[in-house]
């Protein structure tokens, strides 16, 4: 199935079933686009999900009695 995607003014194009996505755009040399879809990640996150020992002692560290979640309800 094809559709025709046109530009406006400001090179914005709109996907049709593709609503509020992010996608990686690459040019290849025969002028062809290909989009590819996409995440933005922090640094933090990408070294947490790339590092299983981070993640262990991170686990470990929240399980710890010294860690406190208190949290004091508002009253109405």
């Amino acid at each position: 199935m094809s559709i025709l995607i046109e530009t406006d003014g400001r090179s914005r194009a709109v996907i049709p079933g593709h609503m509020n996505q992010r996608f990686l755009l690459q040019e290849n040399e025969d002028g062809s686009l290909l989009l590819q879809p996409a995440s933005v990640v922090t640094d933090a996150q990408l070294e947490y999900d790339g590092d299983p020992e981070l993640r262990a002692l991170l686990a470990r560290a929240a399980k710890s009695s010294t860690v406190r979640r208190s949290r004091q309800r508002r009253q109405a």
